[in-house]
């Protein structure tokens, strides 16, 4: 991203050369994964075609970004309507996709999704059953299964969030699940001052500000909004001004900001949280299978230890991190 910020601006030789290498890095991990994701679709849009939606970097990347390869991602994130998820995943099964997580072959995937590697590329897909952070049912997931946009990847269909559902994924990803400015990755506050850059002044705030006080993400997108701002300038779109000067902690959804964001969070709390968004019977099956996972998982887990002594000592360490 820097390279691409300041392509034209004068800058040393040595800093100039090290920006085009890291470039010249990022364009080739794309075009990987550009390969990735159309054999993806591909097999998506097998007839009958099933719907995804890209999420976060993917979306982002090629819908907001004049070029890809200048935002990075670790895996490819998508989220299929629930009555459909289990058809994308048993394609994904026959297709030979290596498939990871705590019991593979099942229907519990791993918290709120699935994770898949296809074997050409190393590149891993993520096939989401909900978005985590949303409450407990389908309301709040089926406003964001509602609020999609239609692209094309060199022919291959897919869809987006809209800009608004995007901008609210994008806070509470960053600032719910990932702790703010506690832990949170950088360039997912630029994908906000990004957001805000190109839609801020079109968007209908009070649509965005009524579904994030539904959502109880109300507190999460002012600090999102507020950290991408402090960080890169971001622009203040003026129907927002206002609401931006409220105190935090008046907004809807400030006790899960706090807890969220506190220095005392841990990743044992970050999973409960999480685990709320799902029903009842998904919670107890991740709950069996986090604490007797496969014998596979296990040993790729903790590789120093006999795979049966590794299962008191991950009893012990969850117990631990709930402190």
């Amino acid at each position: 991203a820097a390279a691409h910020v300041l392509a034209h601006e004068p800058l040393p030789a040595e800093t100039r050369a090290y920006l085009d290498a890291a470039y010249a890095q990022a364009r080739a991990q794309w075009l990987l994964r550009k390969t990735a994701l159309q054999r993806f679709l591909a097999l998506m849009n097998q007839e009958p075609s099933l719907p995804v939606i890209l999420l976060k970097g993917a979306a982002l990347a090629l819908t907001l970004y004049d070029d890809p390869a200048i935002r990075p991602m670790n895996d490819i994130d998508l989220l299929a309507p629930p009555e459909r998820l289990m058809d994308g995943v048993a394609r994904l099964r026959q297709a030979g996709y290596e498939e990871s997580g705590l019991a593979p072959g099942s229907d519990a995937g791993y918290l709120h999704h699935f994770i898949f590697v296809d074997r050409a590329t190393g590149v891993r897909f993520e096939p989401h059953r909900t978005l985590p952070m949303l409450p407990a049912g389908n309301a709040g997931l089926d406003w964001f299964l509602n609020q999609t946009e239609r692209h094309e990847l060199e022919g291959a269909p897919f869809l987006t969030l809209t800009p608004a559902a995007q901008l609210l994924h994008a806070a509470a990803h960053a600032v719910l699940e990932h702790g703010g400015e506690q832990s949170a990755v950088g360039v997912w506050f630029y994908d906000i001052d990004q957001l805000l850059r190109r839609w801020g002044e079109t968007l209908d705030w009070e649509q965005v500000l009524a579904r994030a006080q539904i959502l109880g993400w109300e507190a999460a997108l002012h600090q999102a909004i507020h950290l991408a701002r402090t960080w890169f300038g971001s622009p203040l779109p003026r129907a927002i001004r206002a609401w931006l000067e409220f105190p935090v902690d008046q907004l809807s959804g400030y006790n899960d900001f706090r807890s969220a964001t506190s220095p005392r969070r841990t990743t044992s709390l970050a999973v409960l949280h999480i685990m709320r968004g799902l029903t009842w019977r998904q919670r107890m099956q991740q709950m069996m299978h986090m604490l007797l996972p496969s014998r596979a998982y296990m040993q790729r887990r903790y590789p120093g230890l006999p795979w049966l002594l590794a299962y008191p000592y991950r009893w012990f360490d969850a117990a631990r991190k709930l402190h």
